[in-house]
């Protein structure tokens, strides 16, 4: 089984709490696998800061789709001086066995007004 696509759609966006829904589409049935995923960070060229890992959980499994939610609380949002990210991996297992994974970045905007 193989990630075709992910999805990245915020849900909530803000100082205290930042919540982004992955979808992840898949080769085949949803059914037939897990998916895992997990943020990592926040990361900064030039500042030093405490990483911590925050991991996804399932929040809908539909056809070849599986949807997973992360939760960041009090999250460092992006902006041009200090343009804070969080690294993303996802991993795809049948059977136990690792058939696929993907990796990325994701950041989180300070919220419009």
């Amino acid at each position: 089984m193989k990630i075709v696509k992910i999805t990245p759609e915020p849900v909530r966006c803000t100082s205290a709490v930042a919540e982004i829904i992955f979808h992840v589409e898949l080769s085949g049935p949803a059914t037939e696998c897990a998916v895992r995923g997990r943020a990592v960070g926040p990361r900064c060229e030039n500042i030093s800061t405490v990483e911590v890992a925050y991991p996804f959980t399932v929040e809908k499994v539909s056809d070849n789709v599986v949807s997973l939610k992360c939760v960041i609380p009090e999250p460092n949002l992006w902006t041009r001086e200090a343009p804070f990210g969080y690294a993303t991996s996802f991993e795809v297992r049948v059977n136990g066995e690792l058939t696929d994974t993907r990796g990325g970045t994701i950041t989180l905007p300070k919220p419009k007004g």
